[in-house]
C-alpha cells in the first residue's frame, strides 16, 4: 500500500470510484479507491508523470521527455509498454483530458488550449485563452478548465467550453 502523504501530486483523473494520480517526483501513477481509501502504485515510468487519464487501451500520460520537455504517452496496461508516443506541442503539458475522442492539452504560460488527434498527435485546433489555463477535465460531454490571471494575487475562474463557445461558470 502506498501512502499519499509521502508523494507529490501533479494531476489526477476520476474514473468512477477510482482516482488516478500522477506523481512526478516519484515517476509513478497510483490509484486511490474512494470507497476504501486504499492507494496502490499502478505504473512506474522513466520520466516524471505530470498528468494521467484512463483510456480503453490503457493510460494516457503527460510525461517528461519529448523535444521540448513534455510528451504524451499511451501506456498499455495489458502489454505493459508504450503503444503510442508524441511530443506535446510548444512543450505544453500542464494537464490533459479526453473528450469526444480527442486529447485536450493546456499550455498555461503560452495561454493555449490544444485539441489533438490521439492517433497521430497532430493539432486539430488551438484555442487562445486570455489568462493562464490549466487542469482540463471532461464531465458530461463538456470541457471544464481553470483559468488564472497572473497578477500578484491571482484570481481564478472555472470555464465551461460547450456549443462552440466559452462561458465563465464560476469565479473565485
Amino acid at each position: 500500500m502506498l501512502e499519499l502523504i509521502n508523494i507529490s501530486i501533479a494531476g489526477m483523473h476520476c474514473d468512477g470510484s477510482l482516482l488516478w494520480i500522477a506523481a512526478p517526483d516519484e515517476r509513478l501513477v497510483a490509484t486511490y479507491r474512494i470507497s476504501t481509501g486504499e492507494t496502490e502504485k499502478k505504473l512506474g515510468y522513466l520520466h516524471e508523470i505530470w498528468d494521467v487519464c484512463p483510456h480503453e487501451d490503457g493510460l494516457w500520460l503527460v510525461t517528461g521527455g519529448g523535444a521540448l520537455g513534455r510528451q504524451l504517452v499511451l501506456w498499455s496496461s495489458r502489454e505493459g509498454k508504450e503503444i503510442c508516443k508524441f511530443n506535446c506541442p510548444d512543450g505544453a503539458g500542464a494537464g490533459m483530458t479526453l473528450l469526444d475522442g480527442k486529447i485536450w492539452l493546456t499550455h498555461p504560460h503560452n495561454r493555449k488550449l490544444f485539441c489533438l488527434d490521439p492517433e497521430s498527435g497532430k493539432i486539430n485546433w488551438v484555442i487562445r485563452t486570455e489568462n493562464e489555463t490549466f487542469s482540463p477535465a471532461a464531465c458530461k460531454k463538456e470541457l471544464w478548465l481553470i483559468e488564472s490571471d497572473s497578477a500578484e494575487k491571482p484570481s481564478y475562474a472555472f470555464f465551461l467550453f460547450g456549443l462552440g463557445r466559452w462561458r465563465v461558470s464560476h469565479s473565485l
